[in-house]
């Protein structure tokens, strides 16, 4: 059985070395980049099953890879940051990244991260395509296309995934760990806080396509669509 290959991307021959002998460990195989254009070459010959991408890898940047990735392919990519601050974290989730770890990270959160998004990938069943509906939303299950009124909102990966958890049942609360599971994370791993800017991001891409307000935290429970009034 071949084993699903991971391609790391940093400038750093010491990240990529502990990266590579991490997932080896795990029983994964490993390819490295160590800048922006030779990653975007790896990911077109070989097609990774998991992106490991540094933000900080010179011109073009983590960012600027994770967005031209994301116009062709929403394989997960998970970004690396030496910066705990939330700039980056919003950033990180704007670029299309599915998840990011703060470094230093250890081997273990390392592997359990790639795992995790590969376990999502792989149980995520096929579908018919549907419209799900709400308010003035329109969300196409087959293309991913979200339609506010007669505008398409552009969306990254992980904000579809957690919208459409989220229209499949527009009055009910999901609770953050139906949410986390929905997105492709872990739930030891994932903070309060990453949720939240996925919520408000989202809540500010519709709103400025003349959508509703929509997506209420309910505090200590989760979120639902459409806001008690």
């Amino acid at each position: 059985m071949q084993r699903e290959l991971i391609l790391i991307v940093d400038d750093s021959e010491d990240i990529r070395l502990f990266v590579r002998k991490s997932l080896e460990a795990e029983g994964f195989r490993v390819s490295e980049a160590q800048d922006g254009l030779s990653a975007m070459t790896k990911f077109q010959d070989e097609k990774p099953a998991v992106i490991v991408l540094d933000l900080s890898i010179g011109q073009p940047d983590g960012f600027e890879v994770c967005r031209e990735i994301r116009k062709v392919s929403t394989v997960p990519i998970i970004m690396l940051t030496n910066h705990d601050q939330e700039v980056d974290e919003a950033m990180c989730l704007a670029a299309g990244a599915d998840d990011y770890i703060t470094k230093p990270v250890s081997a273990r959160i390392l592997a359990l991260r790639v795992t995790t998004q590969l376990r999502h990938r792989s149980l995520k069943p096929v579908q018919l395509a549907r419209i799900l509906e709400a308010e003035n939303l329109s969300l196409n299950t087959e293309s991913r296309d979200l339609i506010v009124g007669k505008e398409r909102v552009l969306l990254t990966k992980t904000e579809y995934d957690f919208l459409h958890i989220l229209m499949e049942q527009p009055m009910r609360v999901f609770t953050r760990e139906q949410v986390i599971e929905a997105i492709g994370g872990s739930v030891e791993f994932s903070s309060d806080h990453l949720l939240d800017t996925h919520a408000s991001r989202l809540r500010l891409k519709i709103k400025a396509a003349g959508g509703p307000r929509v997506i209420s935290a309910i505090r200590g429970v989760g979120y639902r669509l459409i806001p008690l009034q």
